[in-house]
């Protein structure tokens, strides 16, 4: 799979719809669902805090007829946030050079023999591939 499939697939199971959204402040939007939807959790939390009390209510109701305006643009805003999380490149790690290791004292015979094929296996240029590289 490409890379850029991908990446749309990752960006369409997280995209936001404004429809939703708006049902969502249509049905729930004093508890702050809408917010808490777009990503918002902040302004929704507060929105919460301001249901328990009836001047909390003087404050909520103007707030939700202005997020039935807002809603689009927060919608938007949180889906671009995604693509530009997206599209950023991964960090990278630099990766250190091998260190040259210095020959091991070998007291036995089959130490010294071992040592010796390993040797051979080096100057012929033979590398182990990793395992978990093999089911990528």
């Amino acid at each position: 799979m490409s890379d850029d499939l991908q990446k749309q697939m990752v960006f369409e199971a997280n995209r936001k719809s404004v429809g939703v959204a708006y049902l969502l402040w249509f049905f729930l939007g004093s508890f702050g669902a809408h917010r808490f939807y777009s990503g918002r959790t902040k302004s929704a939390l507060a929105q919460v805090a301001l249901l328990i009390s009836v001047v909390g209510w003087l404050v909520l109701i103007p707030w939700l007829l202005i997020d039935l305006v807002l809603i689009p643009g927060i919608v938007r805003e949180q889906n671009m946030q995604t693509i530009s999380q997206l599209t950023q490149p991964a960090p990278t790690h630099p990766v250190a050079p091998p260190q040259a290791q210095p020959p091991r004292q070998v007291n036995t015979e089959a130490g010294r023999k071992r040592e010796a094929m390993l040797e051979d296996l080096r100057a012929t240029g033979y590398k182990k591939e990793r395992r978990d590289s093999l089911y990528r």
